[in-house]
């Protein structure tokens, strides 16, 4: 998966045809798919969590969601839910904690679909495999910035 800030300075003429099917996926191989540059639509934290009581010194659990979209028509839209993992060293890192939500649907070489349990899994592993953490950091802090 490419991670990209400009869509629009980006040539799309290598690219297979992208078409929407009837039941609304998008259906692409694994390896077209990791052709197609993403940009982040929008990060957010996540706010409806109930509180629990703290019971001596805890640290504070911070989720959220992010959204990444291709800039091609139909586009691709992919997101999933993430935790900030706070580490008692002072650092912390960005972890994604769910399975991948899409309108994508993988074929093998055949077009055949591989279903929506091993599209999850390889979309987890692309995404797992670029560093989304940086930009849904910056977006957070703008987002949410006195």
């Amino acid at each position: 998966m490419k991670i990209t800030q400009e869509p629009t300075a980006i040539s799309y003429a290598w690219m297979p045809t992208i078409t929407l099917s009837h039941d609304g996926y998008v259906r692409l191989t694994f390896d077209a798919f990791q052709q197609i540059p993403l940009v982040q639509l929008i990060s957010g934290l996540d706010e409806d969590i109930p509180a629990e009581p703290a019971q001596g010194a805890s640290l504070a659990e911070i989720t959220g969601y992010t959204e990444w979209v291709s800039n091609t028509a139909p586009p691709i839209s992919i997101g999933w839910d993430w935790k900030l993992q706070a580490l008692h060293n002072e650092n912390s890192y960005y972890h994604r904690s769910s399975e991948p939500r899409s309108n994508l649907m993988l074929t093998d070489a055949k077009q055949l679909d591989l279903g929506s349990e091993k599209t999850a899994a390889l979309l987890g592993k692309a995404i797992d495999g670029f560093d989304w953490q940086t930009g849904v950091r910056e977006f957070i802090s703008n987002r949410y910035a006195p």
